[in-house]
This record gives structure tokens, C-alpha cells and sequence, in this order.
């Protein structure tokens, strides 16, 4: 191999033109291998992607094609401007400073072009990190249906994707930096004092966002859905980075600070199903026939419209009160925004019904005696 090149060098006679001729066929072969993969890639590859139900890996599988035909491209650049700068292809020892010193105007313009290279690198790498984690986030709000939350399509993915482009931004500028040999260590202290400072100035602030962020990404309650905070209930409005609003029963909007949020015990009504239970407790006097009250109370939640077929309702003896027998019914309605409404028709037709049977619902009985002094 030494001996070609050298050969084809004495053909030419001149060294300036031998490595440019080199350099160009090493651009050629670099055009031809990237042609190579990209035709793999296409043909081999991607009909074996193509099969999954993901639409995930067809789409980092374009991007990973479209990087590595140009990464290629830029390398064969890379090299060719090397070897014209270092003469990797002259065979001879110190040969790169003998080029020098014989083409000394072809090693400044050679230096300004590595450059150039290297600023191209950084910005396709930017670019495809870019694509990457634009694929990434608009495939998982395609697998959360993020498109129902408007406040994760229309706010926190938007947000995440701009704060993960400034940080590869931020990266990159510092890569390009310390390329140039540029000291940027005070630029970072004072970043770092600067980020410092309004961490401590907004740190409620903060927290509530951060909590926001874990309440839309892990997303224990969704917008519509019915929740137990505390002692109150109310149907989530809205999901906000630094709040959530939750419209309570009496059509007041009740603004909740997401870090409280975060830390409070959160009872979902709505999930993983709208099926909710109703229950009716009612206590009847002691000697009441319990078979025939259980008869009574199964059949006015069976004959309810509202009642879900899904699990039967049952009639339990719960205790034996100071003053009553106390039962209770359990039954399930298909949707929880009918709950309220059957509890109400169950009480009334259970009354009514024990009314006509003659079954009482005893009021509460206290004996007192009365001690008399001798």
C-alpha cells in the first residue's frame, strides 16, 4: 500500500496535489459508505421495525439514518482536511512538518476549516438531540392521550421540551468553549450563585411547580375526575404548574397549592373505573323479621334504573344498636354522578315500604331512674 501511493505521488510530482487528490477521494469513499448504510438502514432494518405496533422506533430509526449518513459525511471532511493539513499519505518521517513549511498559507486556511468541522459536529449532534427528544415526548403523550389534559399538551410538555433544548444548548456552548480554550469557570460560579439566589427568593415557588410537575406526569387525578382531599370532595377543573383547582358541591372553585396537594391523601372516586358504591344504613326495631327486611331493602335497589348490574347489592346486619337492629345496603351505581341522586330514591322507597309493611324505625330510647333519698 505504501508503495502505491508513493507511486501514484510520483506520477503527479507535486505534493500539494497528491493530498488533494487523496482528500478528495477520501470525501468520495466517505459519500459512498454513508450511501451504504443509509441502503441498510432502509432495507434491512426498517421492515423488521416496521412490524412492531410502536410508531416509537420508526421515528428514532429515521433520525438515527438521517444522523449517521451526514456524522459520516462530516467525518470524511474531518479526515480529508487532517490529512491535507498533516500529510498522512507522504510516508515520511516529519512529514507533516515539511508540508508545512513548504505550503504554510494551506495550514491557517486548514486550521479555520477544522474548525469550521468542529462547529458543524456540535450543531448536527444539537439537532438530532433536538429531534430525539421531540419524538420522545410526543410519544408519551400519545401513550397518556395527553391530549385530554390540555394542561400537559398545551403547557408541561411544551416547557420540558424548551428546558431540555437549553440545557444541551448550554452544554454545547460550553463544549465549543473550552475548545477554544476560553476560561469559563467564572461564567459558571456565578450561574451557580445566580441560580442559588432566586432558589432561596422562590422556593414555595418551586416547590409548587416541581409538584406539579409530579402530579402531571404521574398523574394520580385527571381533569373531570371526582376526589376526596381531606374532609371535602370535588370534581379537578383544572391542573396547573404551580395549582390545581377543584370545583367543589357548591359550585365554588377551591384553588389547592399543588405541594399540599402532593403531601395530603388523595382518594380518586373516578379511578380505575367510574363504578361507585352506594350505601343505605337504616336501623329497625328489635323483634323486626330481618329476612323480610332484607327482602324489602334488595328489592328497591334491584328495581332502581340506576343500579349497576355488574356486582349484586347485599344487605348486611351491621350491629346490634341501643336502640335499633342496624343494617346496612350496599349497592353499585355504573357512574359516580348518579350516586347522590340513588342514595336519595333508596331512602325514600325503603321509608315508604317499611311504612306499608308496618316495620318501625324505632327512635332512640334511653330508661332513667330516679334515686329517692330515705
Amino acid at each position: 500500500m505504501t508503495s502505491f501511493f508513493n507511486y501514484i505521488r510520483g506520477l503527479i510530482g507535486n505534493d500539494l496535489i497528491f493530498e488533494i487528490a487523496v482528500s478528495i477521494v477520501i470525501i468520495v469513499l466517505s459519500f459512498i459508505v454513508a450511501k451504504i448504510i443509509s441502503y441498510l438502514l432502509k432495507e434491512i432494518i426498517k421492515p423488521f421495525v416496521e412490524k412492531s405496533k410502536s410508531q416509537l422506533d420508526d421515528k428514532i430509526l429515521e433520525v438515527a439514518e438521517t444522523g449517521t449518513f451526514r456524522l459520516i459525511i462530516l467525518g470524511g471532511f474531518y479526515f480529508a482536511v487532517n490529512n491535507l493539513r498533516y500529510g498522512y499519505f507522504l510516508y515520511e518521517e516529519n512529514a507533516d512538518t515539511l508540508f508545512k513549511k513548504s505550503y504554510p498559507f494551506v495550514d491557517k486556511s486548514l486550521g479555520l476549516a477544522d474548525n469550521i468541522l468542529y462547529l458543524v459536529l456540535i450543531l448536527i449532534i444539537l439537532l438530532l438531540s433536538y429531534r430525539v427528544i421531540t419524538i420522545l415526548f410526543d410519544w408519551y403523550a400519545e401513550k397518556i392521550n395527553a391530549g385530554e389534559n390540555r394542561n400537559l399538551s398545551g403547557s408541561l410538555f411544551p416547557l420540558l421540551k424548551k428546558v431540555s433544548n437549553i440545557i444541551i444548548g448550554a452544554l454545547a456552548i460550553v463544549i465549543i468553549l473550552s475548545r477554544f480554550k476560553v476560561d469559563i469557570s467564572a461564567f459558571i460560579v456565578s450561574i451557580g450563585v445566580g441560580s442559588l439566589a432566586i432558589a432561596l427568593a422562590a422556593q414555595d415557588t418551586l416547590s409548587n411547580m416541581i409538584a406539579g410537575f409530579i402530579i402531571m406526569i404521574d398523574r394520580p387525578f385527571r381533569i373531570g375526575d371526582r376526589i376526596r382531599y381531606g374532609d371535602d370532595i370535588g370534581d379537578v377543573a383544572e391542573i396547573g404548574i404551580r395549582s390545581t383547582k377543584i370545583l367543589d358541591f357548591d359550585n365554588n372553585l377551591v384553588i389547592m397549592p399543588n405541594n399540599e396537594i402532593v403531601k395530603s391523601k388523595i382518594i380518586n372516586v373516578t379511578y380505575p373505573n367510574i363504578l361507585t358504591r352506594v350505601i343505605i344504613e337504616v336501623g329497625v326495631a328489635y323483634g323486626t323479621d330481618l329476612k323480610k327486611v332484607r327482602e324489602i331493602m334488595l328489592k328497591a335497589a334491584n328495581a332502581h334504573p340506576l343500579i349497576s348490574k355488574e356486582i349484586p347489592a347485599d344487605v348486611v346486619l351491621l350491629s346490634f344498636g341501643d336502640s335499633s337492629l342496624d343494617l346496612r345496603l350496599a349497592a353499585r351505581t355504573d357512574d359516580y354522578r348518579h350516586a347522590w341522586t340513588m342514595q336519595c330514591e333508596l331512602r325514600e322507597t325503603i321509608y315508604e315500604e317499611f311504612n306499608k309493611e308496618g316495620i318501625e324505625i324505632p327512635f332512640p330510647q334511653r330508661v332513667v331512674y330516679m334515686k329517692k333519698d330515705d
